[in-house]
């Protein structure tokens, strides 16, 4: 059976067509999903598609029709499953929003149907373990940029990037959101907590002092961490045993 929405454009149909020439009985369903499938193209967005197949190896492709970029993520039912047990926001997003253009037995509408009520909750909390290990790391980073600020503005610059990855996907773990894709995170954080997303975009834009960009970040990074405690004072992890190097080499 299929299942689809009037007016798409052709070349969904004609993926559709190559698909199910290429796996014959192996296919089982095909989600498209992506900005063009929730209708929020933009100029450059990609063609995404998940497709279901019996066989138990995976794939991802990339492939050029013209100007267009599809993209193929090609996966038996259990990988998907695999994935959203382990609570992978993409796949669960895609899956969620996705549009089913073709199912075979129904496995496609169920994972859906699975996908739609993990949305709906909340990612796993998480552990204090996890949680320490992150301000340690952020720490670390904003140290290291306090040192390249006058010797290396570059290196700087390119930690701060990896400052404000680390700080949002602190912000959405901490507080059991969903983090949505790079493209749509900012937009995402401005209606959440605008003064966060202010700060991120005074970092990210460059059109100040790279000292007043560094400040910025360190606010933004002082807002996520207080109700965590702030700033770390001491840390240390437990105890792991190993063995002697002798014994890997054995």
């Amino acid at each position: 059976m299929s299942d689809s929405r009037s007016g798409r454009a052709p070349i969904v149909d004609q993926v559709v067509r190559t698909l199910k020439d290429e796996f014959e009985e192996n296919l089982l369903g095909i989600l498209w999903t992506g900005s063009r499938a929730y209708g929020e193209p933009r100029l450059n967005s990609d063609w995404d598609f998940f497709v279901l197949h019996r066989a138990m190896w995976r794939q991802r492709r990339l492939i050029r029709a013209g100007d267009a970029a599809i993209e193929l993520f090609i996966n038996p039912p259990g990988q998907i499953r695999r994935e959203m047990a382990a609570f992978e926001p993409a796949t669960i997003s895609m899956f969620a929003m996705g549009q089913v253009l073709y199912d075979r037995d129904g496995t496609t509408h169920a994972l859906v149907e699975e996908a739609q009520r993990l949305w709906r909750s909340r990612p796993p909390t998480w552990t204090r373990e996890a949680q320490d290990a992150w301000r340690y790391e952020i720490l670390d980073v904003l140290e290291d940029i306090e040192d390249m600020l006058a010797d290396d503005p570059d290196a700087a610059g390119y930690l701060m990037g990896l400052a404000i990855d680390s700080a949002l996907r602190g912000f959405y773990q901490a507080h059991q959101f969903w983090q949505p894709k790079g493209k749509y995170l900012l937009a995402d954080l401005a209606r959440r907590r605008p003064e966060l997303a202010l700060q991120c975009r005074t970092v990210i834009s460059g059109t100040q002092a790279l000292t007043a960009r560094f400040d910025a970040l360190k606010k933004l990074v002082e807002n996520i961490q207080r109700p965590m405690g702030g700033y770390l004072d001491t840390w240390e992890t437990e105890r792991e045993p190993v063995r002697p190097f002798e014994e890997e080499t054995q």
